[in-house]
C-alpha cells in the first residue's frame, strides 16, 4: 500500500507557491462549503491576479467536478454500486490546485482561461477519479481513468490533452508523486494530415471547414432580432448593441466589453492643397472603431497589458455603427458619472458624505436600484414608459412621484422592509437606525435614517463580489480609468434582470462592464432557462432552440472578404492579426469561389476559352501540376506570358475531372485510349483534395487486393496468373502512391503519357 505521507517534492512545491500566494496578498485558506463550493468574492480572482479584466475568471470551487462525478455515478450505477456525493477535496486535493494557480500566473505568466480551464480544472478532474487517494499517492491506473472519463466529457478530446498536459508539466515534471512517471514518454507515430481524409471536399462547390461557419437559421434569426427586435431590458439593449459590432466588425467575444467611450477615431483626407478630398470625387473622412485586440497583449511583472488598436469601418456601416454606439454612449452615461465619483474618491455612495445621515428611501435605490420605496399606483405604467426608450426623464418623473408619496406618509413597500432586515441580520449593531441627530434609535422606516459610513462597512462586508471595479485597466499606452469605458453596465441588478421592475441607473453604485461570461450565455444554451436571445426572442418554438457560436460570426465576414476578392494583406490588418498565414484559417471558400475570385492578366482572357481560362485559374493557384502545366511555366519564363497562353489554349483544351483526380490534357483530336485507367501510372494524374476521388481509390485498392488474394490462392505455374499476378500488384503498388501524395502532386511524375496511342505493329507491314 502507498504511504500516507506526502514526499518533499510535494511539500517543497506547496510552500513555495504558498509563500508567493502570502506575498501577494492573498488568502491561502480559502474558506468552502462542504461540496467545496466557495461563497462569491470569498474565493480568488485569477483575472485580477493575471491583470487580464476581460473575463472574471474565480478559483471558487474547491470540490470534486459534478460532470465528472456524474459520468462515474452512471458507472457505478450499471455495476449495482451506491453513487458518491459530491464533497470537497482534500487538504492536500486543495492546496495542490491552488499552488498550481499561483505557479502558472504569477510563475509561468499565464492567462486567467488557461489557469482555469487547462490547470485547476484538469486537476479536480484528475482528483474526481482517484477515489481517496492523495496526489502523491497517484498511480497510472487514476490517470487512466481520469483520461477516459475527460474523453467522454470532451469528445474532442481538449479536456484528455489538459489532463495529460497537466500530468506531464506539473506532477511528473516537479516529481509529486510516488510513481513517477504518471504519463510515460512513448513513441507515437503522428499521423500525416496527407492521409486524413475527413476535411476533403466532395465537391468544388463545398466549402472549406464549412463547420465553422454560422448555422444557416440561427445567423439570419439573429440579425432579425438585434436589427428589429425591441429589447426587453436596459441590459438588452447594451447586448444587442455588442452582438451588432460582432456582426459588422467582426471582432472577438471578449473584444466588446472593454471598448472604450471615446470608440470612435476620425481621419481627414486633404489633397496637397489643402483641399478635402471629397471635391475631387475622393473621400473626405472615414471613421475607424477603438478596441483592444484580445491575443496580442503584452505581458510584464505585473501581468497582461491590454494593446490598443483600430479598426476602419467601411463607408456602408458608418451610419448605423455611429446611431447605435452613439445610443449606448448617451444611456450609459449617469452611469459613467457615478463611477467616475467612486473611482476619485475610492468609495462606493460618493454622492454623499460619509458622516452624512440619509433616509431609507434615499439609500434603498443606491442599494437595489429600485426606485419604488413607497407604494405607487402608477407603477407599471411608469415602467412601461420607461422601457420604450430608456428615457431618464422617466426616472426623473419617479423620483417626483416618490417625494411626494414620502411627504404625504406613502407606505413604504413591504419588499424594502424585508431588503433590510435580510441585509442587517446579524450587523444590527453596525448599521442601526438613527434620529436626525444621529443617536441610534429603533427601527422606523419613515422617521429612521442610516450613516452613510456605517452603510458603506456593512456593503463591504456582505457584499465584496458586487463592489465596482476602480482599478485601472493596463495597456500598452497607460492606464485607463474604469469610466472610460463604454458598455458599462448595473452589477447584478436583480430590480431590471429578473424582477419586472426597473434599475435607477442615476442612483445605483454597483457598476460594471457587461463581461464575455454574460454575452456566452445569451448566444449558447446554459444550465439557467430563458437566457438565449433566441429563447426570449425567437419567433417560434424552432427558432427558440437555436444557439450560435459567436466566433462564427467573424469567420463568416472574413470568408466573404476573401470572396469578394478583398487582399489577404487588408483582411489581416483589420482583424489586428499579426500575419497573413493566420487569416486563410478564415477562409471558407468552395474551390469555385476561390478560381472566379482570381484576377487573369488581359491578354489570357483573350486568348483562352472558358475551360482553358479555368485550367489557368487552377495553375495560377497551385492547386494542380502535372506534364502540361511543367511545360507551361517553362515557356512562361523563356518566351513570355503570350507565348505560354498560347501553349495552354492549344494543349489544355479544358479541365478534365475524373473518379480518381484531375487530368490537364488535350483531347480534341482523339479521346484518351486509357480513359478511367489513370491508376496505372498515367503522368497527367493529378490528385485532388475531394473525398469522392480518395473514396473511389480506397474502394478501388479494396477490389485489387481482393484479386491479389485470390490470384495468390490459386497455385498454377501458367503463364497468365504471373502475369495477372504482376499487373494486379502494379495497379495496387500504383494505387498505394496516390492516395500517399499531397493534393496537388503527381503521383506518377516520370510515368508514361497514357493518352497517346500505342503503336500496333501490322504483321502485313513489310
Amino acid at each position: 500500500m502507498a504511504p500516507l505521507i506526502m514526499n518533499n517534492n510535494f511539500r517543497y512545491f506547496i510552500e513555495k507557491n504558498k509563500m508567493l500566494a502570502i506575498s501577494k496578498g492573498l488568502n491561502w485558506d480559502i474558506p468552502t462549503a462542504p461540496d467545496g463550493t466557495v461563497k462569491k468574492g470569498e474565493g480568488w480572482p485569477l483575472f485580477r491576479m493575471a491583470g487580464n479584466p476581460r473575463i472574471p475568471y474565480w478559483l471558487a470551487d474547491l470540490g470534486t467536478d459534478i460532470k465528472t462525478l456524474a459520468l462515474i455515478n452512471a458507472e457505478r450505477s450499471t455495476q449495482g454500486m451506491p453513487p458518491i456525493t459530491r464533497t470537497m477535496l482534500s487538504n492536500a486535493w486543495q492546496d495542490l490546485i491552488k499552488a498550481c494557480a499561483i505557479h502558472y500566473i504569477y510563475v509561468k505568466g499565464a492567462s486567467a482561461a488557461h489557469a482555469s480551464q487547462y490547470i485547476v480544472r484538469t486537476i479536480r478532474v484528475i482528483a474526481s477519479c482517484c477515489g481517496n487517494a492523495e496526489p502523491w499517492e497517484l498511480s497510472v491506473d487514476h490517470i487512466a481513468s481520469a483520461l477516459k472519463f475527460a474523453s467522454l466529457l470532451q469528445p474532442s478530446g481538449q479536456l484528455a490533452r489538459g489532463i495529460s498536459n497537466s500530468v506531464q508539466n506539473v506532477l511528473d515534471f516537479n516529481c509529486l508523486t510516488d510513481r513517477t512517471p504518471l504519463l510515460p514518454a512513448v513513441s507515437v507515430k503522428h499521423r500525416n494530415n496527407r492521409d486524413d481524409t475527413s476535411n476533403f471536399r466532395q465537391s468544388l462547390s463545398e466549402r472549406k471547414h464549412s463547420e465553422r461557419l454560422p448555422d444557416y437559421n440561427a445567423f439570419w434569426e439573429l440579425i432579425r432580432i438585434v436589427f428589429t427586435e425591441e429589447p426587453q431590458t436596459f441590459y438588452d439593449e447594451l447586448r444587442f448593441a455588442q452582438a451588432k459590432i460582432l456582426v459588422l466588425c467582426g471582432l472577438r467575444m471578449g473584444e466588446t466589453p472593454l471598448m472604450p467611450a471615446d470608440w470612435c477615431q476620425e481621419f481627414s483626407y486633404l489633397s496637397k492643397k489643402g483641399i478635402s478630398a471629397g471635391e475631387y470625387g475622393g473621400i473626405s473622412s472615414s471613421i475607424a472603431l477603438k478596441y483592444f485586440v484580445e491575443k496580442r497583449s503584452i505581458s510584464d511583472k505585473d501581468g497582461k497589458l491590454l494593446y490598443p488598436d483600430i479598426q476602419h469601418i467601411p463607408e456602408m456601416f458608418r451610419e448605423i455603427i455611429t446611431q447605435f454606439l452613439g445610443r449606448v454612449l448617451l444611456l450609459t452615461q449617469p452611469l459613467r458619472s457615478t463611477l467616475k465619483k467612486q473611482y476619485e474618491s475610492n468609495r462606493i455612495f460618493a454622492d454623499f458624505q460619509p458622516d452624512q445621515l440619509v433616509t431609507v428611501a434615499d439609500i434603498y435605490p443606491c442599494l437595489t436600484g429600485n426606485p419604488f420605496v413607497f407604494e405607487d399606483d402608477q407603477e407599471s405604467q411608469l415602467i412601461a414608459q420607461y422601457r420604450k426608450n430608456y428615457d431618464i426623464a422617466v426616472l426623473d418623473e419617479i423620483e417626483s412621484r416618490q417625494l411626494l408619496l414620502k411627504e404625504h406618509g406613502g407606505k413604504v413597500k413591504n419588499i424594502v422592509r424585508q431588503y433590510f432586515a435580510v441585509l442587517r441580520k446579524g450587523y444590527e449593531s453596525l448599521v442601526p437606525f438613527r434620529n436626525a441627530s444621529g443617536v441610534p434609535c429603533k427601527v422606523k422606516f419613515m422617521a429612521g435614517y442610516f450613516k452613510i459610513s456605517d452603510m458603506e462597512q456593512l456593503v463591504r462586508l456582505k457584499m465584496p463580489s458586487k463592489l465596482s471595479p476602480l482599478e485601472p485597466l493596463r495597456t500598452t499606452a497607460g492606464k485607463m480609468p474604469p469610466h472610460d469605458l463604454l458598455f458599462l453596465a448595473p452589477i447584478r441588478a436583480l430590480s431590471e434582470g429578473r424582477n419586472e421592475g426597473l434599475c435607477d441607473i442615476r442612483k445605483y453604485c454597483f457598476i460594471g462592464v457587461l463581461d464575455t461570461i454574460d454575452l456566452r450565455n445569451h448566444y449558447y444554451k446554459s444550465q439557467n432557462s430563458n437566457t438565449t436571445f433566441f429563447q426570449r426572442y425567437g419567433r417560434d418554438e424552432e427558432n427558440q432552440g437555436l444557439t450560435i457560436n459567436s466566433h462564427s460570426l467573424r469567420h463568416v465576414q472574413n470568408c466573404e472578404l476573401f470572396r469578394m476578392g478583398v487582399a489577404d494583406t487588408i483582411i489581416t490588418k483589420r482583424y489586428g492579426r499579426r500575419s497573413v498565414e493566420q487569416s486563410y484559417q478564415y477562409d471558407h471558400r468552395s474551390l469555385l469561389e476561390e478560381l472566379a475570385s482570381m484576377d487573369l492578366p488581359q491578354a489570357a482572357q483573350d486568348l483562352l476559352s472558358a475551360g482553358s481560362s479555368q485550367v489557368l485559374a487552377m495553375v495560377l493557384s497551385g492547386k494542380v501540376s502535372g506534364p502540361v502545366v511543367d511545360e507551361f511555366r517553362e515557356i512562361q519564363k523563356t518566351m513570355g506570358d503570350e507565348a505560354a497562353f498560347l501553349y495552354l489554349a492549344g494543349e489544355a483544351d479544358g479541365f478534365h475531372v475524373t473518379p480518381y483526380g484531375f487530368c490537364i490534357n488535350s483531347f480534341v483530336t482523339n479521346p484518351c485510349p486509357k480513359h478511367l485507367e489513370c491508376y496505372g501510372g498515367c503522368r497527367h494524374l493529378c490528385v485532388t483534395d475531394l473525398q469522392t476521388h480518395q473514396q473511389n481509390l480506397v474502394g478501388l485498392r479494396e477490389k485489387i487486393a481482393l484479386a491479389v488474394n485470390k490470384i495468390e490462392a490459386r497455385v498454377s505455374d501458367s503463364i497468365g496468373r504471373t502475369n495477372q499476378l504482376n499487373h494486379a500488384k502494379k495497379t495496387l503498388e500504383n494505387i498505394d502512391r496516390a492516395l500517399a501524395c499531397r493534393p496537388g502532386e503527381k503521383p506518377f511524375p516520370d510515368g508514361p503519357d497514357l493518352s497517346v496511342q500505342v503503336h500496333q505493329v501490322d504483321l502485313f507491314e513489310g
